[in-house]
C-alpha cells in the first residue's frame, strides 16, 4: 500500500450495453475495494447503451452508496469515458478495470502495495488466454506498432494501470480511442515517473458481447497512434522531464512469441 495504509480509491468503467453483467460487476467491485482501502469510489460511465444498464446502475446505488453513475446519452468511445471518469474522481489513486472484469479485482492488493515507491503500476499479462484468436492477432500487432514508433520499452501498451492522482493530473489526454490507456503510460514514462510492471492473469468476458475489435474502432485507434506519434515524437509536442527513469518490466512475456495463437478459438 501507499506508505503501509490504505489508500483511497477511485475505479473507474464505463459500459455500453451490458446489463446481462453490470449487477456481478458493480457487486464484485465494491467487495474487492473494501478489502484494500476504507475509502473508495466505483465510478461508471453509461457510453450510449440501448438496453437496460443505465436503469439497474441506478438501482444498484441504494445497495452501493459507493458507486457514481453519469451517461453521455449516445456513445462517444473510450477517450471521452476516460475523460469523463477522470474528471469524477476524487481519491488519491485512480485505477481503470472493463466491466466484463477481464482483470480480477481481488488482486489489486498486488497493483497497490508498491505506490510507496512508484507513481505507475502497469498489470500486465503474459499470455492471450483470456482472446479470442482475432483480439490476440490485433493485440500483438498493437503492441509492435506503438513499440516501434514510440521506442519505448514497455512489456504492453494496453495494459491495467493504477496511479497516483497527483501523476493524472500532470497529464493532457488527447487520444479519441483505445490509444488513452497506452497514451497514459507513455506521457507518464515522457514526465519521468517511476513506473513498475506486476503479472496479473486476465480472464474471458463472462456474459454480454464484445465491442472492442469492431473494425471502426480499430481504424480510430491506429489513426490516434500514427497522428499522435508524429506530433508527440516528430514535432516533439508533448511534456518531458529532463530525466526519464527506466521502467521495471517483467522478465518473461510469453504472449510475444508463436505460442499466443493457443487458447481460445472463439
Amino acid at each position: 500500500m501507499i506508505a503501509n495504509r490504505r489508500p483511497s480509491v477511485s475505479l473507474c468503467a464505463w459500459a455500453c450495453n451490458e446489463e446481462a453483467i453490470i449487477d456481478e460487476f458493480v457487486r464484485k467491485t465494491d467487495a474487492d475495494l473494501r478489502r484494500v482501502s476504507d475509502d473508495y469510489e466505483i465510478l461508471v460511465v453509461d457510453d450510449g447503451s440501448t438496453d437496460d444498464t443505465l436503469a439497474r446502475m441506478r438501482a444498484l446505488q441504494a445497495e452501493c452508496p459507493a458507486l457514481r453513475v453519469a451517461t453521455h446519452g449516445r456513445n462517444l468511445g473510450y477517450g471521452s469515458c476516460f475523460r469523463t471518469t477522470i474528471g469524477m474522481a476524487t481519491k488519491e489513486v485512480l485505477l481503470w478495470n472493463t466491466v466484463d472484469m477481464f482483470h480480477d479485482t481481488a488482486e489489486l492488493h498486488r497493483l497497490l502495495q508498491d505506490l510507496d515507491r512508484f507513481d505507475l503500476i502497469q498489470g500486465v499479462r503474459t499470455d492471450l488466454e483470456a482472446n479470442p484468436w482475432g483480439r490476440k492477432l490485433t493485440t500483438i500487432v498493437n503492441y509492435w506498432l506503438i513499440r516501434v514508433l514510440f521506442a519505448i520499452r514497455m512489456s504492453e501498451f494496453q495494459n491495467v494501470k493504477v496511479l497516483k492522482r497527483e501523476l493524472m493530473d500532470g497529464i493532457h489526454l488527447e487520444a479519441r480511442s483505445g490509444f488513452v490507456n497506452a497514451e497514459i503510460g507513455i506521457k507518464a514514462f515522457y514526465l519521468g515517473a517511476r513506473i513498475k510492471e506486476v503479472e496479473i492473469t486476465f480472464h474471458p468476458r463472462r456474459g454480454g458481447t464484445s465491442k472492442g475489435a469492431k473494425f471502426n474502432l480499430l481504424w480510430r485507434t491506429f489513426i490516434d497512434i500514427v497522428s499522435l506519434w508524429f506530433r508527440w515524437v516528430i514535432l516533439r509536442r508533448a511534456p518531458r522531464a529532463a530525466v526519464q527513469h527506466p521502467i521495471e518490466i517483467l522478465r518473461r512475456r510469453r504472449w510475444s512469441r508463436p505460442e499466443f495463437l493457443k487458447g481460445r478459438s472463439g
